[in-house]
């Protein structure tokens, strides 16, 4: 059984065609919603073509259930989503803005890692290799060149601590700046400027309201990377906050973690990592720093920071939600907190981590959307790899599988 459009506006009269294969022996149906428990419809349909054909205004926002009642056999049951006005606007785009290539410390090439990406089912993506901007420039160049159906962003995961620190890091972790204009670590090899700009900072630092614990020239390495990459007009996302390290401490000192909560220029923080991540505690720092105490909320983040193009690809994943498909859709999605992190934890288990009704919306699209949406955008990836490897086109093929990308899109949400 299958419905058009699944995603519709509040408040709005929209027209349904509900698809059955038998549609004799309807008794009734109904509409229910699952956030408001007293919700409940009959509806009044009609049957044409083998097609059920109704009009409904869905009064509440989240998620309703279609319900047809038969004489004979048991009730079938098809899911809606209902959103205001303003999301309706915005459509998901899947992602991944995390990941390593040959460029560092990877074993793919970072267009390998790109076409990965897209077999995993993602729709934008950025290779970050460690202090190495050129991997993702490579990436984006060839993805242009090839005409692949995927967002690739400029990306670099900053060794705060310094290039030569690069997994010790001294407690200042790490940091991915993603669609910044220029490099970060290139920006660090004038060691004199570099030198004069920590001092600086490090004495502004002693007039704020820091942490007690903290030593300002210690943290003022952070600050300076997320400082260059805003001047770069890039987001500054902070990675694997809880690392455990083979010293058995934390990669990053968690003083420093809070502060940059609370005070820094953050724009999200990644709440899924790589498994051997223990980021137990990321919802209950962003809870109690972004909510019961008012700071500004930073988008969460789940990446694969895969190291192989089948390492872990697809297992952590990001929805935002945009109003283009763009790389300026995608970085004003994230400073706007439009973003909700997704753990798999196994074939069909999902864990969120987002705005609670973020998180609700993206759990009906991973129910709803997504499967199909994956599994054209792999017969996508599988298609490119055969022409590349083969030097053949299969043009006319690639652009029937978007058409049905488009066209389940198009159908899913209402216009």
């Amino acid at each position: 059984m299958k419905i058009t459009p699944n995603v519709v506006a509040q408040n709005t009269s929209v027209a349904y065609k509900l698809t059955l294969k038998n549609t004799s022996n309807i008794e009734s149906i109904e509409v229910l919603s699952r956030s408001n428990y007293y919700h409940k419809d009959s509806l009044d349909y009609t049957i044409k073509n083998s097609r059920i054909l109704f009009t409904y205004n869905m009064p509440h926002i989240g998620e309703f259930v279609i319900k047809v009642n038969f004489t004979y056999k048991e009730s079938k049951i098809v899911c809606l989503y209902c959103l205001d006005k303003e999301m309706m606007k915005l459509r998901p785009l899947k992602g991944d803005l995390h990941m390593h290539s040959i460029r560092s410390d990877g074993r793919a090439t970072p267009f390998a890692m790109v076409i990965a990406s897209l077999g995993a089912g993602m729709d934008f993506v950025s290779v970050t290799d460690h202090d190495n901007y050129d991997g993702s420039l490579q990436a984006i160049k060839k993805v242009k060149e090839h005409d692949i159906d995927v967002l690739a962003l400029a990306g670099e995961e900053v060794s705060v601590g310094g290039k030569k620190d690069m997994s010790i890091a001294l407690g200042n972790g790490h940091i991915l700046s993603i669609h910044a204009n220029q490099s970060i670590e290139e920006q660090r090899q004038d060691s004199e400027k570099y030198e004069a700009e920590l001092h600086d900072i490090a004495e502004a630092l002693k007039s704020e309201d820091i942490d007690k614990n903290i030593d300002p020239a210690h943290y003022a390495k952070n600050i300076w990377v997320i400082d260059k990459i805003k001047e770069a007009q890039g987001v500054a996302i902070l990675a694997h906050p809880n690392w455990v390290y083979r010293d058995g401490k934390y990669h990053l000192h968690q003083a420093f973690y809070k502060e940059m909560l609370k005070s820094s220029h953050l724009d999200g923080v990644e709440v899924f990592g790589e498994e051997k991540i223990k980021e137990h505690n990321n919802m209950t720092h962003l809870t109690a720093l972004q909510t019961k105490n008012s700071h500004k909320y930073l988008a969460p983040f789940g990446n694969s920071d895969a190291h192989d193009s089948d390492h872990e690809v697809g297992e952590r994943f990001t929805i935002l939600f945009v109003k283009e498909k763009s790389a300026s859709g995608i970085i004003t999605a994230i400073t706007d907190g439009l973003a909700c992190a997704v753990c798999k934890r196994g074939n069909d288990e999902h864990q969120f981590i987002g705005k609670d009704a973020l998180a609700q919306y993206v759990y009906f699209l991973i129910k709803e959307y997504y499967p199909k949406h994956s599994r054209l955008k792999s017969r996508l990836a599988k298609l490119y790899i055969d022409q590349l490897i083969n030097g053949e086109k299969f043009d006319r093929k690639i652009q029937i599988v978007k058409e049905r990308l488009e066209t389940h899109t198009t159908s899913f949400f209402q216009a």
